[in-house]
């Protein structure tokens, strides 16, 4: 009965998940709060998610009833964790940091948004993705912030990639109210937002400290799932969705209505998403993929990636894919080259490498390793042997050898005149004292 189950609840999650879902991964979100209550104060974000086609499911971050796994299965793409102040999540084993961690590391998508009394539960979870937020108490503040905006800041220092945030659709400041964090030094971190160069963190403002704070970073881990932290609730809240705040009216704000759509975009792999459709190698004038190869043979490495772009898959075009013949070190290293035809009916970009591999013979790795931020990770591998020339393979005369066939002529010729010369005069002597005694008898 538990296999019957199990199937159809496979089969109807991802019938729902290929559907209806704007994300390549799923449309399953589960949204984690302190108090169900607090589901009002983010209307307009929940509809901008369910107009996406995001099937959300509130949950009290408490409720021990809540579990990220149905026979083994995962019941959720994503999760938004907007409970900071909930230090239970942890005392119960169906949703705890380690479930959440492994809830990533299975390819599931996590939003956590904090405010100035995150619990250390929440604190925990960040420092897994080596994220820091500041003490309890502290505050991002600016000059204005503390005593005419109710510690509101305004800043436009987007630091994000190009694939996370299309500034080009951001036009005006964007509304913070929380705390700043630290971002470590993993190469897998994105630093999002910054506030501006007057701000502080603390309780109070300082004008002798003030300097740039970290308010959003994100890390994409080795398996290409994607982590967002906010040290501001109220980011997310509909008073900041519009920008329509009392006391920032002159400033004509548009809100955070764009910044945030882009960031969940990337949270949720609707953007930025890179797959391999197909890699494959070959001799020149051929169009068969060998295990192995003859050292020195002129092949042919072929790399198609789609890119996951308004809802479907579109080729993907770049001028920075590079190939590796490794064995144990690169021997080669050559970027490939772009040549998606502009008339393409495929869904993927084709990118080509025509290489002569080199003159040492071994078991090598044709290897793409494909690492940019905000972009899906692009890994693909070939194992290929490369063999020696047989011994009827090499070439009769060799340039190189020159020399020593001259040798080896002049020595021929030498052997041959010498033995000419001897023979000759041995013969003349051999005839002159024949005479000899013919004469003396």
């Amino acid at each position: 009965m538990k296999s019957v189950i199990l199937i159809a609840f496979v089969l109807l999650n991802t019938l729902i998940a290929t559907t209806v879902a704007t994300s390549s991964t799923g449309s399953r979100v589960l949204v984690l709060l302190d108090d169900l209550e607090n589901q009002s104060s983010y209307s307009r974000f929940w509809k901008s998610l369910q107009d996406r086609k995001y099937q959300l499911d509130f949950k009290k971050a408490s409720d021990p009833t809540v579990t990220l796994h149905v026979f083994g299965e995962s019941s959720y793409n994503h999760i938004i964790h907007f409970a900071p102040r909930t230090n239970e999540l942890a005392q119960h084993t169906g949703l705890n940091n380690v479930a959440l961690i492994n809830f990533v590391k299975q390819g599931g998508n996590l939003l956590v948004a904090v405010d100035e009394q995150a619990s250390s539960t929440v604190r925990d979870l960040a420092n897994e993705f080596d994220i820091e937020f500041d003490p309890k108490g502290t505050r991002v503040l600016d000059k204005d912030a503390q005593d005419k905006h109710d510690n509101i800041v305004v800043t436009e220092q987007i630091i994000a990639p190009t694939p996370i945030i299309d500034t080009s659709i951001i036009s005006s400041g964007l509304l913070y109210r929380g705390i700043g964090l630290l971002p470590g030094k993993l190469p897998l971190l994105n630093r999002i937002l910054t506030s501006e160069k007057n701000a502080v963190s603390g309780e109070v403002y300082n004008e002798k400290d003030h300097n740039k704070v970290d308010l959003i970073a994100a890390m994409q881990t080795r398996q290409s799932s994607r982590v967002t932290f906010s040290g501001s609730l109220d980011f997310f809240s509909d008073e900041f969705w519009t920008g329509d705040v009392k006391g920032f009216e002159s400033a004509k704000l548009q809100g955070n209505e764009g910044f945030i759509k882009e960031l969940t975009k990337w949270t949720f792999q609707e953007k930025g998403v890179l797959k391999v459709v197909d890699h494959r190698h070959h001799k020149e004038n051929s169009t068969e993929q060998l295990e192995w190869y003859r050292i020195k043979d002129n092949i042919v490495y072929v790399l198609e990636v789609a890119e996951y772009k308004d809802d479907h898959w579109v080729p993907f075009h770049s001028d920075d894919i590079q190939l590796e013949v490794i064995m144990l070190d690169p021997y080669i290293r050559t970027t490939l080259k772009d040549e998606t035809p502009a008339t393409t009916q495929h869904h993927y970009g084709r990118f080509i490498s025509h290489l002569t591999l080199p003159d040492v013979y071994g078991v090598f790795t044709f290897k793409v390793n494909y690492k940019r931020p905000g972009w899906t990770y692009l890994l693909a591998e070939d194992v290929v042997a490369i063999r020696p020339f047989r011994h009827n393979e090499y070439p009769r005369f060799l340039v190189a050898a020159y020399p020593y066939y001259t040798s080896v002529g002049s020595m021929i010729i030498g052997f041959l005149v010498f033995s000419t010369v001897w023979l000759a005069t041995w013969g003349s002597r051999s005839s002159s004292s024949s005479d000899i005694k013919k004469k003396s008898q």
